[in-house]
C-alpha cells in the first residue's frame, strides 16, 4: 500500500536515521518499499515502470529519502532524465508527489549555480509541453526544509519539481487519493515522454494523435509502447538495414532530395521504422518479440505521421491508395 510506505517512512525515519545505517532493517524497507508497496498497486500498469527507492548510500543516510517510478525509455537511474518520485522533506513533516529531474549528471556538468537555473527553466519546459498537470496537480515549490541539510542535494530537487501534490505527515489522504494521484501523474508523465521529453526539437501535442486525446490511461499507454516500439534505435536500425531507406509508401528518398544531411554520424540515411501490429494486440506484461522484416515498414515523416491519423494505424496499402501524386 502506498499509504504504509509513505506513513511508516514519515514517522520512523528521524528515530532510524540515529542508528547506524549498514545492516539496518528499516532502512532495507525503504529500499524495499518501491517494489513492495508500490508497484503492487499499479497492477498491470507496473509493467511499463521501474520502481527504485533509497534511504542513502556509501554507509550514510539520505537526509531526503525517495521512492522514484522511472519509464526504461526515459532513464533507468535517478541521477539523470526526470520521473515521478516521492520526496520526503529533511524534517519528515511532508512528502511531496513530484514529477522531477535527475540532478547528479547536470550538477557535474554545469556547477551548482547554473544547475538551479537549468533544473528551473526544464521544469517550466515540462509544464508547457504538458499543460493538462493543471487539472489534478499544483506547480507550487515544494519545501523539503533544504536548509536543514548539509548536503546540496535538497536544495538541488527543489527546483526540478515540476508539478505535483504535496501530503502532510499528519494528514495523509486515503489508499484510494494517494493511487489516484499516482495514477493520474504517471499518465502526464507518460504524455511528456510522447510529446518528446526534454527535447525543444519535438512539436507538443501534434506528436500526439488526435485519437488518443480522449481515450483512458490503458489505451494511451498502448500507444506511446507502439511509438517507443518505432523509436526503439536498436529496432530501427535493423528494420532500415533490411528493408532499406526509401519510404514504402510514397517512394520518398532522403538521400536523392537532401544529399549529405540525410545522413547521420554512424553514415545511415534517414528514415522512420513502422511497426506494423495494431494497438490492441500489443502484449502486456510480456517480453515483445519482433521480425524486422515482416513486423515493420519504413516510411518517410509525413507517410508515417499520416499512418497514425487513425486507431487502427492505416495500411501501407491504405494509404498509398490515398496518396495523390
Amino acid at each position: 500500500m502506498i499509504s504504509k510506505a509513505l506513513s511508516e517512512i514519515l514517522d520512523k525515519y528521524l528515530l532510524e536515521k540515529q542508528k547506524k545505517f549498514a545492516g539496518n532493517e528499516f532502512a532495507s524497507f525503504v529500499r524495499r518499499s518501491s517494489s513492495e508497496l508500490i508497484k503492487p498497486t499499479l497492477g498491470n500498469l507496473a509493467d511499463s515502470f521501474l520502481f527504485k527507492s533509497s534511504s542513502g548510500q556509501m554507509n550514510t543516510w539520505a537526509d531526503v529519502p525517495w521512492i522514484a517510478v522511472m519509464d526504461p525509455d526515459v532513464t533507468t537511474s535517478t541521477q539523470s532524465g526526470y520521473d515521478v518520485v516521492y520526496l520526503f522533506s529533511v524534517d519528515m513533516k511532508r512528502v511531496y508527489l513530484s514529477l522531477n529531474q535527475g540532478v547528479t549528471y547536470i550538477r557535474q556538468e554545469l556547477g551548482k549555480k547554473n544547475t538551479l537555473k537549468e533544473l528551473s527553466r526544464r521544469a517550466a519546459f515540462i509544464r508547457e509541453r504538458v499543460t493538462e498537470y493543471k487539472e489534478f496537480f499544483s506547480d507550487d515549490p515544494i519545501n523539503l526544509s533544504s536548509n536543514l541539510s548539509k548536503s546540496e542535494r535538497p536544495e538541488l530537487y527543489e527546483p526540478g519539481h515540476a508539478f505535483g501534490k504535496e501530503y502532510l505527515a499528519d494528514n495523509l489522504p486515503s489508499e484510494e487519493v494517494l493511487l489516484n494521484d499516482l495514477k493520474n501523474i504517471l499518465e502526464l508523465y507518460l504524455s511528456l515522454t510522447h510529446r518528446g521529453g526534454l527535447d525543444t526539437e519535438l512539436s507538443g501535442s501534434d506528436y500526439e494523435p488526435d485519437f488518443t486525446k480522449d481515450n483512458d490511461l490503458e489505451e494511451r499507454r498502448r500507444y506511446v509502447k507502439h511509438r517507443r516500439i518505432e523509436r526503439n534505435s536498436k529496432n530501427a536500425r535493423e528494420v532500415k538495414k533490411i528493408r532499406g531507406y526509401i519510404c514504402e509508401a510514397c517512394g520518398f528518398d532522403f538521400e536523392s532530395f537532401y544529399g549529405k544531411i540525410s545522413f547521420n554520424k554512424k553514415n545511415e540515411k534517414f528514415i522512420e521504422a513502422h511497426h506494423l501490429v495494431p494497438l490492441s494486440n500489443l502484449p502486456e506484461g510480456k517480453p515483445l518479440m519482433f521480425n524486422a522484416k515482416e513486423d515493420f515498414r519504413v516510411l518517410c515523416s509525413n507517410c508515417h505521421r499520416m499512418v497514425h491519423r487513425k486507431n487502427p494505424p492505416y495500411t501501407i496499402e491504405e494509404l498509398k491508395s490515398l496518396i495523390k501524386i
